[in-house]
């Protein structure tokens, strides 16, 4: 078993930070847009979540280095996914478990992955 390096966490944590930036960012454009467009409740769901995965793709793109790409990139997927989840308590004022909450983290482990993989082979 390989002993896990400083390296490793910091390019989580700077992989983290930057799908959270980006995130909170889109987030903001599609409040904007949805306040001034007529949006259906479908549509903003639909460009949140697109929103999240681009957010994934650019933090993992642009913040994992060196080696074992695809792992660092589920591990983000979910750090990103349990961050989003405390974020939203914190806005909504209260907890919520739902199968939701469980298909987000498994969506953002996949996005993880995907992006650790186009990160392996450019």
């Amino acid at each position: 078993m390989t002993k896990i390096a400083k390296t490793d966490i910091f390019d989580l944590l700077r992989a983290l930070l930057i799908a959270l930036l980006f995130s909170v960012a889109g987030v903001i454009v599609l409040a904007v847009i949805a306040k001034f467009a007529d949006l259906s409740a479908g549509v903003v769901g639909g460009v949140n979540i697109a929103v999240r995965m681009l957010a994934l793709l650019t933090g993992v793109l642009l913040g994992v280095k060196g080696g074992r790409a695809a792992i660092k990139g589920v591990l983000t997927g979910l750090l990103f996914a349990l961050c989003t989840y405390f974020i939203s308590v914190i806005v909504a004022g209260g907890f919520s478990a739902s199968s939701m909450t469980v298909f987000d983290a498994l969506a953002c482990a996949l996005a993880g992955l995907i992006s650790g993989g186009i990160k392996a082979m450019a």
